[in-house]
């Protein structure tokens, strides 16, 4: 996912080619395209090299494409020269930023223990983090906004019928609880105490809602809670949408920043320039710089 959308920033988005009758063309544009080659190299980057036709295969049964020799061939060309592309706009960089960016779930532990929250309630955030593993919220939005929309979220929702046993925590269940009584249940949190620019906050607190609105039935943390809520007497589902309803002024994202006439003057949306030679690329990769710069200072004239 990761790298499909590196790929459409500097790309446009195009599912068809206005040509209709030049195949190769439309399957260089097409979107599948760009995922099964996201998938194959993401495959590469995390040892679980899987080949080429049998992605092809697979997904082309999925579709119900043509599966003769020639169109995989085809197939097999284009992917492999979006390959070349995709590898181009990542500058062979295969970090992810996972070395510089901190995960959702440390975030959230993190922001949970500088608020002085239960461990119910921290508990409660970890889970949620897990179910948000399963979405596209951490390409939409930045993990410490999304990590502090979660703890916002707990804190106001009532985590009493969490069920934590022994089997959780290092500690018997009756010395937890008593730390618990002693946590802060309702802090005061403020988006600027931890560098998060509100509206971003905001739309991860409505995101989250929205999950559990809409698929509290396949979460994780319904496995923890039981089915009724004791104080509202209704189903868990109806404690997010009270929760939603306190939350329907927030100020959210909108498209006013955005206008025609400054779109064309970002240069971070010019379409990505391929002219480059293949062997000039060779510089982006990391084993080839010594390499090369060594070659450089060899064939360089002596002083």
């Amino acid at each position: 996912m990761v790298y499909y959308q590196k790929y459409y920033l500097f790309n446009e988005f195009n599912d068809s080619s206005e040509d209709f009758t030049d195949l190769e063309k439309n399957m260089e544009n097409d979107p599948y395209s760009i995922a099964l080659t996201s998938l194959f190299l993401a495959s590469k980057n995390e040892d679980c090299i899987k080949k080429l036709r049998d992605i092809q295969a697979v997904a082309n049964k999925l579709r119900d494409l043509n599966d003769d020799a020639n169109y995989l061939e085809l197939q097999r060309k284009i992917l492999l020269l979006i390959e070349f592309k995709l590898l181009q706009v990542l500058k062979f960089n295969f970090n992810n930023n996972s070395l510089i960016v901190p995960s959702l779930d440390n975030l959230v532990v993190h922001f949970a223990k500088i608020k002085k929250l239960s461990y119910e309630k921290t508990f409660f955030s970890w889970l949620v983090c897990f179910d948000l593993m399963s979405t596209p919220v951490n390409l939409m939005l930045p993990p410490h906004c999304i990590a502090l929309g979660v703890v916002i979220v707990a804190t106001n929702l009532d985590t009493s019928e969490l069920s934590i046993t022994e089997e959780h925590i290092d500690v018997p269940v009756n010395k937890q609880s008593t730390s618990m009584n002693n946590a802060n249940t309702k802090p005061n949190i403020k988006t600027t105490d931890f560098n998060c620019p509100e509206l971003l906050v905001n739309e991860s607190i409505i995101y989250i809602l929205d999950y559990y609105v809409h698929q509290y039935g396949f979460s994780v943390l319904k496995e923890y809670l039981p089915a009724i809520n004791k104080k509202l007497g209704k189903e868990q589902i109806f404690q997010f949408m009270n929760l939603k309803s306190k939350f329907n002024k927030l100020k959210l994202i909108n498209e006013i920043s955005c206008s025609k006439n400054l779109l064309p003057k970002d240069n971070y949306l010019r379409i990505w320039d391929y002219t480059t030679g293949m062997k000039g690329t060779a510089r982006f990769m990391l084993g080839n710089k010594r390499r090369r710069f060594t070659k450089e200072l060899d064939s360089s004239p002596s002083s």
